[in-house]
């Protein structure tokens, strides 16, 4: 269940997020030199499709380079023909486009009715509807939400798990003779060193299984006739790489960072505690940490937050940074200098946080009072 459950979890919560998000829908922009033509579609369509409020050319431009929206349609007429043209990242969906070819139709109708001049040839024209696709203006593993959600809940399981596992095997080791004979023969701080790094080894290897069992799923599903069409149509293939390719490098660095740093904090309840049965109420403060740099990384996440000079000081706070530091590095809000400042604090404190606990690991280990866990934390 350590390998299968955060599996789990992971997957059903962003397999849940990703289908909500395909499933609410395209969104376009009907746009024309001429409103009279583009407004009465538009405004008939804005309650599933359309947003009415982009009205220009320019504007869906904008709006279509900031994901604002799939693609735009604009309505010309070019020598007595009506001439759309969409523009959009993927092709227009199909119902969408059925009902535009119709009103299309309609509009080259009504126009050929009413403009007398026409010869024959002319009034029987067509109207005309042309797709331009184009590249996505970033690359989808690059979308700071989808890659902030992978982050949170990369973080946020395995903290869970790791808080409570290191917690209850420090306090399992608690007052026993093995942990008496230990101490005699290594220093404490050593040992404390070495029970955190058999977590984080723990820890990495549990994400290369991850990445194993990943990619050789994808690999297998995408030679199935049935989700190897479902996969084209929604990119899945793609995002999933991309996502993959978005938390490598110094942001892998950061969550394994994170990682470690709330476990030594746990770790330490742990040694405070003097039966493993309270280790559930020991790590209450490392989880009540962690719900709010959540809360905070989750309530701020847009870029213009990102910019908010409160949230530039939290990406230098132990903590915080391991959170918000990769989503500003995602969104091209902080420089590497940032970064590797922000880093060099990171793994500082972590540095201290171990010498400090190992210090005083050796007395918390030995010690056997009945104090309250609030008395002891503080004392200690």
């Amino acid at each position: 269940m350590l390998i299968i459950g955060p599996l789990l979890v992971v997957a059903v919560t962003l397999g849940t997020g990703y289908f909500l998000g395909n499933s609410m829908g395209d969104t376009y922009a009907v746009v024309s030199n001429n409103p009279n033509i583009s407004k009465p579609f538009a405004k008939a369509n804005a309650k599933d499709y359309v947003d009415d409020t982009i009205k220009k050319v320019s504007s869906a431009k904008k709006s279509l380079q900031h994901d604002d929206i799939d693609g735009y349609v604009d309505i010309e007429v070019n020598n007595n023909r009506i001439q759309a043209d969409y523009f959009g990242t993927k092709k227009i969906d199909p119902s969408f486009k059925k009902r535009l070819v119709k009103y299309l139709k309609q509009l080259q109708k009504e126009r050929s009715k009413k403009d007398s001049k026409l010869n024959s040839s002319q009034s029987n024209l067509a109207p005309v509807l042309s797709e331009h696709l184009q590249k996505m203006s970033t690359n989808p593993g690059e979308n700071p939400y989808l890659s902030l959600s992978t982050i949170f809940v990369i973080m946020f399981v395995i903290v869970g798990i790791y808080t409570n596992i290191a917690a209850q095997k420090i306090a399992a080791d608690k007052g026993t003779k093995v942990i008496e004979v230990i101490f005699s023969s290594i220093s404490a701080v050593k040992y404390f060193a070495g029970k955190i790094t058999g977590i984080l080894g723990l820890v990495v290897f549990q994400l290369l299984i991850y990445l194993i069992i990943g990619a050789t799923g994808l690999e297998i599903i995408r030679h199935i006739p049935y989700f190897a069409s479902f996969m084209a149509q929604t990119n899945l293939l793609a995002d999933a790489k991309a996502i993959v390719q978005s938390l490598l490098g110094i942001r892998l660095v950061y969550l394994l960072l994170g990682i470690v740093l709330f476990t030594v904090l746990s770790a330490y309840c742990g040694a405070v505690v003097k039966r493993a049965e309270d280790t559930s109420k020991a790590t209450q403060p490392v989880s009540y940490f962690l719900y709010l740099v959540l809360f905070i990384g989750i309530a701020f996440s847009d870029i213009s937050a990102l910019k908010n000079p409160g949230m530039i000081v939290l990406s230098f706070i132990p903590g915080f940074s391991s959170f918000i530091m990769p989503l500003r590095l995602i969104t091209k809000t902080a420089t590497n200098w940032e970064s590797a400042v922000s880093l060099l604090i990171l793994i500082g404190c972590i540095v201290f946080l171990v010498f400090s606990v190992g210090k005083s690991y050796k007395r918390l280990m030995l010690q056997n009072d009945n104090r309250p866990f609030w008395q002891k934390l503080k004392k200690s």
